[in-house]
């Protein structure tokens, strides 16, 4: 059902994925409210406690929050509106923000067209059967040579960033896929350091407001095993859970996402081309900005752990 409500629905906008992408505070229809309902326990009573609830927490004198309501729904729906999950984790994006401003702060995507017009980034204008987005990164265009690490994370949180905005998005997430093919541990040695790899874990775990549903590996090198162990120990079970490692093998690929969503390279219709996307980036240049004049002047004392109720 979702499937066709996020073609049909993209198809009545008239300029497919570049409209809807930059849509930020549009409402749900009626199905994807039901969606919403049956995933997050999402009512009209739920975001009206929940905004107030949720905005009575934000009272530290060092942290300048964004506080409008379509802001904070994206933490609470990512929390399933457990308040103190959904306070915790708003914490954790401005505390890395401040701590990691190279890697978290949202640059200005012209500054940054060097590495988007290398062709290896790309959210697709189609969602998956789920109605998530699907975010492809390709190791191969990546030149490591025109880009630093901090390019690669910083392009990545600016492509979350864009999704989050979406309602949609905030209630089925977004899912990765990494195309190994062209990597290289002597080229691309430093992406894999236990710092990068961890920042990169807390974004999917306890820093960004999304619902990560799943990342795909394709094309992965035979000593990825390796590679792997360098993120292990930092996951969580639930997101070890939602790794599917596809080698060559496109119709295991097929067997989550689609093939009529996807570019040519993956066994899609259409080559790779991200211009649309990059456009849709370009017309966010003032929001991204207005957005970095928030956050932690200071850090807390401290940051409490976050809470163990469930979500998913």
């Amino acid at each position: 059902m979702i499937d066709k409500i996020s073609h049909e629905s993209e198809e009545k906008e008239g300029t497919g994925s570049e409209k809807c992408m930059n849509q930020g505070e549009t409402q749900l229809n009626e199905e994807w409210s039901q969606k919403a309902f049956k995933e997050l326990n999402e009512t009209p009573e739920a975001i009206r406690n929940g905004l107030a609830e949720l905005k009575k927490l934000i009272s530290e004198p060092n942290l300048n929050a964004k506080t409008d309501d379509a802001f904070l729904l994206r933490f609470l729906r990512a929390k399933k509106f457990d308040v103190p999950k959904a306070f915790f984790t708003l914490q954790r994006y401005y505390q890395m923000k401040y701590e990691s401003p190279e890697l978290f702060k949202v640059p200005r995507p012209s500054k940054k067209l060097h590495i988007l017009d290398m062709q290896c980034q790309n959210m697709l204008e189609q969602r998956d059967n789920n109605g998530s987005r699907v975010y492809i990164f390709r190791v191969e265009k990546c030149d490591v040579s025109q880009v630093t690490v901090e390019d690669v994370f910083c392009t990545n949180v600016m492509a979350l960033e864009m999704a989050v905005r979406e309602p949609e998005t905030q209630v089925a997430g977004i899912t990765a896929i990494v195309d190994m093919n062209g990597f290289g541990l002597h080229q691309h040695a430093k992406f894999l350091s236990p710092y990068y790899a961890k920042r990169t874990v807390d974004v999917v775990q306890e820093t960004f407001p999304l619902r990560f549903k799943g990342f795909h590996v394709v094309n992965q090198p035979f000593y990825f095993d390796a590679i792997y162990s360098v993120l292990k120990p930092f996951l969580k079970e639930k997101i070890r859970k939602r790794i599917y490692l596809h080698g060559k093998d496109l119709k295991s690929l097929h067997n989550h996402v689609n093939k009529s969503i996807l570019p040519l390279e993956f066994g899609g219709n259409e080559p790779f081309d991200n211009s649309h996307w990059k456009r849709a980036l370009l017309n966010l240049e003032d929001e991204f900005s207005e957005m970095e004049e928030y956050g932690f002047t200071s850090l807390p004392t401290r940051i409490e752990e976050e809470p163990s109720s469930s979500t998913v």
